[in-house]
């Protein structure tokens, strides 16, 4: 089979590209580039992949044509990112989604699979919720997915499976690595100051799951029988990784010697809380997630070690997504409509 990645050299792409090369996946991707890879050697797929260097608004038919399927991780990922311009947000979370799938419907892709977040369910507590759940969004980001996801699934037929992955929170090691992330985060901190600085109360619940899981599920619905993907939504993780922040904070304690819980003055209550169910994705054959997130801790912690990470590292621009938006921006390197410049190239 051979399919197009679409952010391949994003956080979560550098680990879905050596999961497909390790199944024999025949793989293109297309991705700007504009973020450093160079955190780990964790995943080295990249490097053996044809590259094609465009804007996901910018692609075309052409480009499109021969790939078996389309695998669409590119967008402005996370809440503070998305909330930059409201715009951006809806032209490249959504409109370009939806265009880019029905350009790939109009030349004979079979699949196109979507990733989506957990963060569509919004405020909704520690009630488990399964893909048929009311959907109650808060954020810009969240918005962008679900207006993306509704009209994907309308595209559906029986030459054409658009399928939705709706991920929990990520987390691991990547070369492309965030510290905007709970999991990655909290450990940061805690490796970095000795605190696991809470910016809220922690009460909120979030659903976790590590970057190769999530490679993982992608795998599986490209390997699944078309009719039984074919326009289904899919929560992307384990159960027993649903967490209350504050319960990850105590993980990230026990892992990391000599660190202590600690909250911000005057921390309040974040909304955006929500425990989900994972019970259908479990029945596709080929899931197989297995790493919890004291595991990921581990391994975040143990890749400290072997950098002697500091705290002027852990606060650095190129691991949060929204102060390297904003440096791209100030320096030039990206345009009014968040495009790339002369000056890029």
């Amino acid at each position: 089979m051979k399919v197009l990645v679409t952010g391949n050299q994003g956080y979560i792409g550098h680990a879905l590209i050596d999961e497909l090369l390790r199944e024999k996946f025949e793989i293109v991707g297309v991705d700007l580039g504009f973020f450093p890879n160079d955190f780990s050697e964790n995943y080295r797929g990249n490097e053996k992949i044809e590259q094609i260097k465009k804007d996901i608004r910018d692609l075309k038919k052409d480009d499109l044509r021969g790939f078996d399927a389309i695998l669409h991780l590119a967008a402005l990922s996370n809440d503070p990112s998305a909330d930059l311009n409201p715009k951006w947000t809806e032209d490249i979370n959504y409109r370009a989604t939806v265009r880019l799938a029905e350009l790939a419907k109009e030349v004979g892709v079979e699949r196109f699979v979507f990733s989506s977040t957990c963060s569509v369910y919004g405020a909704q507590g520690n009630k488990l919720l399964t893909e048929e759940s009311e959907c109650h969004p808060i954020s810009t980001y969240a918005v962008s997915k679900l207006k993306a996801e509704r009209d994907l699934v309308k595209l559906s037929n029986q030459r054409f499976a658009p399928i939705i992955l709706r991920s929990a929170t990520a987390f691991g090691v990547s070369p492309r690595m965030r510290f905007d992330l709970v999991v990655n985060n909290l450990t940061a901190s805690g490796y970095t100051t000795g605190k696991i600085l809470l910016l809220s109360d922690g009460t909120a619940w979030r659903p976790n799951v590590h970057i190769k899981d999530i490679s993982n599920a992608f795998v599986a619905v490209l390997k699944a029988p078309f009719a039984e993907v074919n326009g289904e939504i899919f929560n992307v993780g384990m159960k027993s990784e649903n967490y209350g922040v504050k319960d990850i904070a105590k993980i990230v304690a026990e892992v990391i010697p000599n660190t202590e819980i600690e909250f911000v003055k005057n921390a309040s209550k974040d909304i955006r809380s929500y425990s989900v169910d994972f019970s259908k994705i479990q029945s596709l054959k080929n899931f197989k997630p297995g790493v919890t997130v004291k595991m990921g801790v581990k391994e975040i912690y143990d890749t400290f070690k072997s950098k002697n990470f500091k705290r002027e590292d852990f606060t650095d621009k190129k691991y949060h997504n929204v102060k390297f938006m904003k440096d791209l921006i100030e320096n030039k390197r990206l345009d009014e409509n968040l495009k790339p410049t002369a000056i890029s190239i």
